[in-house]
């Protein structure tokens, strides 16, 4: 293996002396890493566009690049090969379109991506994994099925003022869809604000606490009480199970019941025999 001597170029990108291999054909020459493809001037000559990588990955010192048609493997050092494998993986200009900059306070909650968090490490002062901790002014969040969206009402108990929340979900997923990040956002007081290419697979969501919100507590949904329900009628049942009147009863009722003004006649005496 050759040693690979790297340096930064302003006009060509990243540059590295390295040998590769492309199936049983092999040679030294020089690698360069463009905005949007990948390029090696020696033998063979080689230039992969960014869009036709089906995946990429780094075994030891090596970067291993794979199109539909083809396997290229570069000898670049472990260190470089993971530097390269990021900046395929994470075309250049996510951060600035995630409006992150290197001072910013970074926390990550259930992303699982290597590369973007290896990335992050470099760019940020601080970075928080799997945790919020007070202060931090931009939260990274993936979801990847609605249920996780319970999580949103928490973190934003977390966020300070201006602090901002991104929500990274799945494209074109049946698990989850646009309008439930949206419906999400707006049921914990958020707004969202932009959306952006994360990347081949995933797209961010940002989101903000608006202007009137600040300083306020998170809204809540109103609670509408309901009258209490009407005691029920008794049923036939019920009608049919009713005691009878005793006889005794029905005669104090029909006293109770005589016309006033009217007085009861005294009960004739029996003749003597």
């Amino acid at each position: 293996m050759v040693e690979s001597a790297y340096y930064h170029s302003p006009t060509m990108g990243l540059e590295a002396q390295c040998t590769v291999r492309v199936g049983k054909k092999g040679g030294s020459g020089k690698a360069h890493l463009e905005a949007d493809s990948l390029v090696f001037r020696g033998s063979p000559r080689l230039e992969i566009p960014f869009e036709s990588i089906r995946e990429a990955l780094v075994e030891g010192d090596t970067l291993v690049v794979r199109t539909t048609d083809q396997e290229a493997r570069f000898d670049l050092g472990a260190e470089m090969a993971q530097r390269w494998l990021r900046s395929i993986l994470e075309p250049k200009g996510l951060f600035e379109k995630l409006d992150l900059v290197p001072q910013s306070r970074v926390a990550v909650v259930d992303i699982h991506d290597g590369p973007f968090l290896s990335a992050l490490r470099e760019r940020s002062a601080t970075m928080a994994e799997g945790r919020v901790p007070q202060g931090a002014t931009v939260i990274f969040f993936g979801v990847e099925a609605r249920e996780a969206l319970r999580k949103i009402a928490i973190l934003r108990a977390r966020m300070p003022e201006t602090g901002t929340l991104w929500v990274i979900r799945p494209k074109g997923s049946k698990a989850i869809a646009e309008s439930d990040i949206f419906d999400a956002l707006r049921g914990a007081g958020l707004v969202d604000t932009k959306v952006v290419a994360f990347s081949r697979t995933h797209t961010a969501h940002k989101a903000m606490i608006p202007m009137e919100l600040r300083g306020k507590s998170i809204p809540r949904r109103p609670i509408v009480s309901l009258p209490p329900p009407l005691a029920p009628m008794p049923s036939a049942i019920e009608r049919k199970s009713t005691p009878a009147p005793r006889a005794a009863d029905k005669k104090a009722t029909k006293t109770l019941s005589a016309k006033p003004g009217k007085k009861a006649l005294p009960a004739k005496k029996k003749r003597r025999a």
